[in-house]
């Protein structure tokens, strides 16, 4: 029974020590994590879960945007109520945020068209992104 007793609290120490040491680590982790999804939630960012995943520190948002808000040309515009839905992957580490289209083949100028604004979209939840950092340092 003793062996038993000795042997459970050894085991529970080793666990809670190991535990601890990973909370440590994670806690900087966890707070750019919560900072970036309250960024993206003020910017009117859904957050979801594609089906292939590329890391454990990536994140994805959705967004619809209206088209006008994004094309400067009038034959662009001829369709004013038309909105297209922008999907972002924001890959996080220690210090470094960045921000990029998850389908980089759909989002590059030639499909969009000429004159497009639809990278102002990155920089918009960058600069959310990094606010929101700067306010929780």
């Amino acid at each position: 029974m003793k062996k038993l007793l000795v042997l459970t609290a050894m085991a529970s120490f080793i666990l809670g020590s190991n535990g601890f040491a990973a909370s440590q680590m994670t806690q900087k982790e966890e707070k750019t994590l919560n900072a970036i999804q309250k960024a993206a939630m003020n910017d009117e960012w859904t957050q979801y879960m594609p089906s292939k995943k590329d890391g454990s520190q990536t994140l994805y948002f959705k967004k619809k945007i209206k088209k006008k808000d994004y094309y400067t040309y009038g034959y662009q515009n001829r369709q004013q109520h038309k909105q297209m839905t922008v999907h972002v992957k924001v890959d996080y580490s220690n210090d470094n945020v960045k921000v990029e289209f998850a389908d980089k083949i759909r989002m590059n100028p030639g499909s969009l068209g000429v004159g497009n604004k639809v990278h102002n979209v990155l920089d918009e939840l960058s600069n959310a992104i990094e606010q929101e950092l700067s306010a929780n340092a």
